[in-house]
């Protein structure tokens, strides 16, 4: 399964509070043509979300001073098209996972040591529901394409109006002459 084909760079905040995981995660979605940027504060992240929004939250749930679900829920409450995608190795704790359904956040979750084959499908699966907004590249060429789409419909039209013309002079020219 190949990788989104991107119109446009998806922003990716990875919140963990080891900077090895976080930073070599961030790593890995770069590689693979993602806007992804590492954070071992959770604060950070969601200070930085007021001014570049992500698409998407990967975060790890437990955490120092806000869990990955607090994260989420604040970032989900400014920017409602995020995605959030929670990891954790602490599986035996169900209330984790559980917990932040019930309060109504939107997510879903990866065991944590994550696989990168696995981390990169599941943030494509995520991603791939999002739709894509055309660069301001794209929209100006889909403008100068529509423009000489219709200059070109124009001249058709002329040549077409011409055509007729000349064809109806014809014919009253032969009508003229039959008549004489």
């Amino acid at each position: 399964m190949g990788y989104l084909k991107q119109k446009r760079k998806f922003r990716i905040f990875v919140v963990d509070d080891e900077e090895i995981i976080s930073s070599t995660i961030a790593a890995i979605l770069r590689l693979k043509g993602f806007d992804a940027a590492s954070f071992t504060a959770p604060l950070e992240a969601l200070a930085a979300s007021h001014s570049q929004p992500p698409d998407l939250l990967v975060s790890d749930i437990v955490m120092p001073s806000l869990s990955g679900a607090q994260l989420a829920f604040q970032i989900q409450a400014d920017h409602p098209g995020c995605k959030v995608l929670l990891f954790s190795g602490q599986w035996d704790a169900a209330d984790l996972e559980i917990a932040p359904y019930e309060q109504g956040l939107v997510y879903e979750m990866i065991p944590k040591p994550v696989h990168p084959k696995e981390l990169l499908k599941k943030v494509q699966e995520m991603l791939s529901s999002i739709p894509s907004v055309p660069s301001e590249g794209e929209v100006q060429a889909r403008t100068r394409l529509a423009k000489n789409m219709k200059e070109t419909i124009a001249a058709v039209q002329a040549d077409i109006a011409v055509s007729a013309a000349r064809k109806q002079s014809a014919r009253r020219r032969v009508s003229r002459e039959n008549e004489q």
